[in-house]
């Protein structure tokens, strides 16, 4: 089964460098970085109170809206370890 594979450094999270995998519905983070095997992109994530703005190589610019009042300014790398 693959993973989907969100290695992130920078301010928001609980630690600076992180890695969050999905697997299905299920989803886990640790407080380590791990690369992805297969990188499908890069990515730089803002998010300031509910609004989120995303510049990702894969998807170019994008805005959403969250529940959460947060504030985060993240790089990272996106992709996939297959098993």
């Amino acid at each position: 089964m693959k993973s989907n594979i969100f290695a992130e450094m920078g301010f928001g999270n609980d630690s600076f460098f992180s890695t969050e995998f999905e697997k299905g519905k299920n989803e886990y983070r640790i407080q380590k970085l791990i690369i992805p095997k297969k990188i499908n992109s890069f990515y730089i994530r803002i998010w300031v109170f509910k609004r989120v703005f995303i510049i990702s190589t894969n998807h170019g610019l994008e805005f959403n809206k969250k529940n959460k009042n947060k504030f985060k300014f993240l790089f990272g790398i996106s992709g996939i370890n297959k098993k």
